[in-house]
């Protein structure tokens, strides 16, 4: 029956035959006029509509766009390999060293890749040697080793590949690492090996207790300090790379409390880190998870990630539980009966922030901008420093971590190659053999006649410990300094100064003074770093002798050399966090939990801390000399009180305002007395007034007002604190 509805022939029934009764005869096949009944018009509509909600969230491209997709391809780079972001960009200077060398041989760059040769390598390889200036005409020491030269050409090897498509020729490949070897003979290359050095956990622990202590270099807030001594310790537990460290993000952190199933009273706090920011071939490498447990009895708490990191986190106020906002509170957390850990997240807004992070000058102070990344570059920098004061005869870098690293896990018998390599990122152990086994750390006497080996003195004898030195000259003095301003050649700058001293200002006579006083400040510098090296060659080849003449004249006693703690110079919050670092491990559980919670609350309140300028002068004397006496507690708080009434009442006073309001500031800083209201003018104006920008403010925390704009503050300053700014309006009001 149903069948005559698609039948063109079969009459339809007339409208008055229709029933009026609600229900429809059952052979009534006129259609309803509020519904759709034709049944091609419901399937047409299920195919078109139905189907496309169904796939809304997909992208549908029409197929000319996979055609034009296949048909962009290059084919030429199909096998050619992804590099990290350094190694491109070394390879493209190489491609630019190359397109120079043709253009200053009027050659065409695309038919020298096309006709190259072993008489073109040898010239190109000269000339790149030769070079000694690089963009905008710096200056640069260019290739001094074999082995860069040969790292040169092995990159040209890649740019040669990617321009062309193709390998180089086999046979030229084999003539052109012949001629490295005879360019490094004319030029006269160094053949050594360049130095390298490992930092073991001995080495790390010294150099971080002088990093806490040092007064000789400063940062802008105390966080600065504290996450560089968290990024040596991560560095040398994990052996990841610099790069790999400060792409860190909060969402790569995870905190828990594992149930100890040895049957302890306490849970152990776990640190998971899952860095995914590795050295990358062919794309992103496996993630490696590191678990860090804490070490209960701990020997020294100055290797302890879980104190400092913990510090940060509570100074971040990072937890997402608003109950968590002090280590003794966390501490007192258990794992819940029928669970085995119990997870601590941190807030979920945080996750895109980096865990090791710059710190920004504003008008109302330092600011912790965890959005910002810290640079590798600022991380090898301070290290360098760092070392220098330590007294390494090494220069310290941050892959001195990584070796000392990878040696450990080597070294260790609960490690397999396997597992080395996983962890070190490495595709096989020959990597480890020819770039990180660069000395013999084995007692092979003892070895030999089989007696006990003395590991631990041998370990110390290929350790970076054994070169410390704190009289090794780091800096040149005063009368050195002058010196370099003798030498004929920047007596000749300074004379070419001075005949353009009275050029008119945007002439083209100033446009070469411009350059000529640049060049005079680039060759004082270069002739200061100079004779700092020589300097500290002779040192090295001269000090041991008069060591070894005065001990056997008895004109010396021996005495310890390194540098006091000089107590004078330090802040009351920086002693109390190295009096908290440096305390022997408790006798009981609860004195051990005390002691952690002192540590991490001793590390929290020094995250806030803005520092001076460094110390001018270095002192010397015994271990844990006191230069000074302690303060005494009750008077920062009467200076606070006389500072405040100084603001209030004086009608010309000596103390800043807004220093005072600055709770991160130490109480030194927030109470500071200048000599007269001029300097405390100048002050204002170069700390407060021109640090304010747009969208920043300043709270004036006596009088409760916020001032957005330098226009507010300096009116403020005058009517309400005497503090009194004149200077350009341009540079303060606007």
């Amino acid at each position: 029956m149903s069948r005559a509805r698609f039948c063109k022939d079969v009459p339809t029934l007339d409208d008055e035959s229709t029933s009026d009764s609600d229900s429809d005869s059952l052979f009534d096949n006129e259609p309803d006029p509020g519904t759709d009944t034709d049944l091609d018009s419901l399937l047409a509509e299920e195919d078109s509509d139905d189907e496309e909600d169904l796939f809304d969230d997909e992208v549908r491209h029409p197929p000319e766009h996979y055609r034009a997709n296949a048909a962009n391809l290059d084919v030429q780079r199909l096998r050619q390999r992804r590099y990290s972001p350094k190694t491109q960009a070394q390879l493209d200077r190489v491609k630019e060293h190359h397109e120079q060398y043709c253009t200053f041989q009027t050659w065409d760059p695309a038919k020298c890749y096309d006709e190259i040769s072993p008489q073109f390598i040898h010239g190109f390889l000269s000339w790149a040697c030769d070079q000694r200036r690089g963009k905008g005409g710096r200056r640069r020491p260019g290739i001094k080793y074999a082995s860069s030269l040969e790292t040169f050409w092995k990159c040209y090897l890649i740019v040669y590949r990617i321009e062309t498509g193709r390998k180089i020729d086999p046979m030229i490949q084999v003539n052109g690492q012949d001629v490295v070897k005879i360019v490094a003979v004319e030029k006269d290359l160094d053949f050594t090996k360049r130095p390298s050095a490992t930092m073991y956990a001995e080495d790390l622990a010294e150099f971080a207790r002088v990093l806490l202590a040092t007064t000789e270099m400063t940062f802008d807030i105390g966080w600065l300090r504290v996450q560089l001594v968290l990024f040596c310790q991560l560095a040398g537990i994990t052996g990841n790379r610099p790069e790999a460290l400060v792409e860190l993000r909060y969402r790569h952190l995870k905190l828990t409390l594992i149930r100890d199933p040895d049957g302890g009273s306490r849970p152990r706090l776990f640190v998971e880190l899952t860095p995914e920011f590795t050295k990358r071939y062919l794309g992103s490498k496996d993630m490696n998870e590191f678990k860090i447990p804490e070490i209960i009895y701990d020997p020294t708490l100055v290797l302890s990630p879980h104190v400092f990191l913990l510090g940060m986190l509570f100074k971040a106020r990072a937890f997402k539980s608003p109950s968590i906002d002090c280590p003794e509170r966390l501490y007192s957390l258990k794992v819940l009966k029928g669970l085995n850990e119990q997870p601590l997240p941190l807030r979920d807004e945080m996750n895109d922030e980096f865990i090791f992070c710059e710190a920004v000058r504003e008008a109302q102070g330092v600011r912790i901008a965890r959005e910002l990344q810290l640079s590798s570059g600022s991380v090898r920098y301070r290290m360098k420093v760092g070392g220098e004061i330590t007294g390494f005869g090494q220069v310290l870098k941050p892959y001195n971590l990584r070796d000392g690293s990878a040696k450990g896990l080597n070294e260790c018998p609960d490690v397999s190659d396997s597992l080395q390599n996983k962890i070190l990122q490495h595709a096989s152990i020959g990597t480890f053999l020819k770039h990180y086994l660069n000395d013999i750390n084995v007692d092979l006497q003892g070895v030999y006649r089989r007696l006990d080996t003395q590991k631990d003195l041998m370990r110390f004898a290929c350790s970076m410990s054994r070169s410390i030195d704190p009289r090794r000259p780091r800096k040149l003095t005063p009368e050195q300094t002058a010196s370099v301003n003798d030498l004929p050649y920047i007596l000749k700058l300074h004379k070419r100064v001075n005949n353009l001293s009275n050029a008119p200002v945007g002439s083209r006579k100033d446009d070469k003074l411009q350059k000529a006083i640049k060049r005079l400040y680039n060759e004082k510098q270069r002739k200061r770093r100079e004779l700092l090296k020589d300097v500290k060659e002779r040192y090295k080849s001269e000090q041991p002798v008069k060591d070894s003449e005065r001990q056997l004249s008895g004109m010396v006693v021996d005495e310890d050399t390194r540098d006091a703690l000089v107590r004078a110079d330090m802040s009351p919050e920086q002693l109390g966090l190295i009096d908290a670092i440096l305390t022997l491990p408790g006798k009981s559980p609860e004195q051990e939990l005390q002691r952690r919670i002192t540590a991490i609350n001793a590390v929290t309140l020094y995250c806030g801390v803005e520092e001076g300028a460094p110390s001018r002068h270095v002192r010397r004397g015994p271990p844990g000399t006191l230069v000074s006496p302690p303060v005494q507690a009750a008077e920062p708080d009467v200076a606070l009180r006389k500072a405040i009434s100084s603001i209030r009442t004086d009608k010309r006073p000596k103390v800043c305002f807004v220093c005072i309001g600055t709770p991160h500031l130490t109480m030194g800083e927030r109470v500071a007395e200048y000599a007269n209201p001029g300097s405390l003018s100048r002050h204002f104006v170069r700390k407060h007034v021109s640090k304010l920008k747009d969208g920043q403010f300043v709270n004036c925390m006596d009088c409760g007002v916020r001032l957005k704009t330098r226009k507010d503050l300096v009116i403020h300053a005058e009517r309400f604190h005497g503090t009194v700014s004149r200077g350009p309006a341009e540079r303060l009001i606007v």
